[in-house]
């Protein structure tokens, strides 16, 4: 009897946290290559998908355990702010008041470069250390351009791979220069990992829903 009370206690290391399905950093690309028009067009997107049907169906079929999602900005190397802290997401409102919230959003500065590790390593150390345990971690890294900010990104790819973190994609090739190949071949890292490119800005909005619905889903499925 007490042989099996021990054995149904939480390990020390999650004995804090709350379970979740699903724990998602959304980094959001501030770097020198994002205008302020190319930004807002990011943060209306990222919005506008937490009130689409598909991406709340999905919420839904997390179950009671739901889903905890932060959103960051990232730019150039070091530089890296939470945006929304992790918001633990379980029903509509609740998905529709976070959309809310990312539609207040505001840039947090504007970086000289663009540096991918920086976003990795930041969201990384985010999913390690909150007060949630997810039964998958991922992180969303959306940007339009390669990384040049002067740190290490296979070495971030691969921390966060270490970690049991999944490093997801979402390349905005705005202009024409082959990004998603990059992101396919540098960024993205972990079992199941993938990207979802977008054309150009007008197309982020479709990209980021269509990425959120694939995230979003209960572990095996």
């Amino acid at each position: 009897m007490w042989c099996g009370m021990v054995a149904a206690m939480p390990p020390p290391a999650f004995a804090d946290t709350t379970p979740v399905a699903v724990e998602l950093v959304l980094a959001l690309d501030a770097s020198a290559s994002m205008d302020r028009g190319e930004f807002d067009l990011q943060v209306k997107g990222l919005a506008a998908a937490f009130r689409d049907e598909g991406v709340l169906q999905a919420i839904k079929n997390l179950g009671p355990t739901g889903a905890a999602i932060a959103v960051t900005q990232w730019g150039g190397a070091g530089d890296a702010k939470v945006t929304i802290a992790f918001s633990h997401i379980r029903t509509t409102r609740e998905a529709k008041a976070f959309g809310f919230r990312i539609s207040r959003a505001r840039r947090a500065f504007l970086a000289s470069s663009t540096s991918i590790a920086t976003a990795i390593t930041h969201a990384t150390g985010l999913l390690q250390e909150n007060a949630y345990h997810g039964d998958r971690r991922v992180i969303d890294v959306s940007g339009d351009g390669i990384d040049n900010g002067g740190f290490d990104l296979d070495e971030a790819r691969e921390d966060a791979a270490n970690s049991g973190i999944v490093v997801n994609g979402l390349p905005i090739d705005a202009d024409a220069v082959g990004l998603s190949a990059y992101y396919r071949d540098r960024v993205i890292i972990g079992t199941d990992s993938f990207i979802e490119p977008a054309t150009g800005f007008e197309d982020y909005a479709r990209a980021i829903r269509e990425k959120l619905i694939r995230e979003l889903r209960p572990i095996g499925s």
